[in-house]
């Protein structure tokens, strides 16, 4: 009995001690364990301190968009400014397409005929002319090549009244003109003009030769209709065939203003 009491006696005085030891070696634990936890807060400090700089860029970026945006609304204002003189080339077509379209104007005048272009050339200044009297097909013919080689001028044709029936003639003759003849001239095909007095009859056959030499015309070659011009303002002849000056000068202006000389002086 005595060593069993000596033993729970022992055993009660080391019991604090176990305690204290127990104690002891948790704090010591514990102690451990705050310094191996002190590099992970490091290491999060660390890791925090690495995000740090990121965040400041990220400030620093979200400045730059800023100034990106207010640099762009420049870009695309000097794009648009840029994209401006579009209009420019419209108005060069625009001018382009008034020079196509204006007709060239030629100031000289050379008239091809029989005896009323010789009386026609002698009432008016500032002509020229290829005419004889009693001219017809052959004459024309003859002195075709002489014509086609005329350039920069208004070229007037007149023939028909000494030789009516030859029109199948003229009509084949015209379409063999060359076209740098009739490129580079106005070339202007005149009706064969009305008669009164004894010739009167000769207005029905003149009516047929001139409504089928409109409708045979070259390409490019136009036709100046005096004669129902002069049957509706009226016109002298002096023996019903040649007509008087004052005639001769109405013809003379309708040609010139049908060439674009309304103030050209007969």
């Amino acid at each position: 009995m005595t060593k069993r009491n000596d033993r729970l006696i022992l055993l009660m005085l080391m019991l604090p001690l176990a305690v204290v030891l127990i104690a002891a070696g948790c704090k010591k634990k514990a102690e451990q364990t705050e310094i191996t936890g002190s590099p992970v807060t490091t290491a999060e400090i660390t890791v925090t301190d690495s995000t740090m700089p990121s965040e400041s860029e990220t400030v620093s970026e979200s400045d730059e968009p800023a100034y990106t945006e207010t640099e762009a609304p420049e870009e695309t204002t000097e794009e648009s400014s840029s994209q401006t003189p579009t209009p420019k080339p419209t108005k060069k077509t625009t001018s382009t397409t008034k020079k196509k379209t204006g007709s060239k104007k030629y100031s000289k005048y050379l008239f091809v005929g029989d005896s009323r272009t010789v009386g026609l050339d002698d009432c008016v200044s500032g002509i020229s002319s290829i005419a004889k009297v009693g001219a017809g097909y052959d004459y024309l013919k003859k002195n075709f090549k002489k014509v086609t080689k005329t350039r920069g001028k208004n070229v007037i044709i007149n023939f028909g009244v000494n030789d009516l029936g030859n029109i199948n003639k003229y009509i084949t003759l015209y379409k063999t003109m060359p076209k740098d003849f009739i490129n580079n001239n106005n070339v202007v095909m005149m009706s064969v003009n009305p008669t009164n007095g004894k010739y009167k009859s000769m207005n029905s056959d003149i009516n047929k030769f001139n409504k089928k030499l409109k409708a045979n015309l070259p390409k490019g070659v136009k036709y100046l209709d005096t004669n129902s011009k002069l049957k509706k303002d009226g016109f002298k002849t002096t023996d019903g065939l040649h007509y008087k000056a004052s005639t001769y000068k109405k013809i003379a202006k309708l040609t010139f203003t049908f060439c674009g000389d309304k103030n050209k002086k007969v």
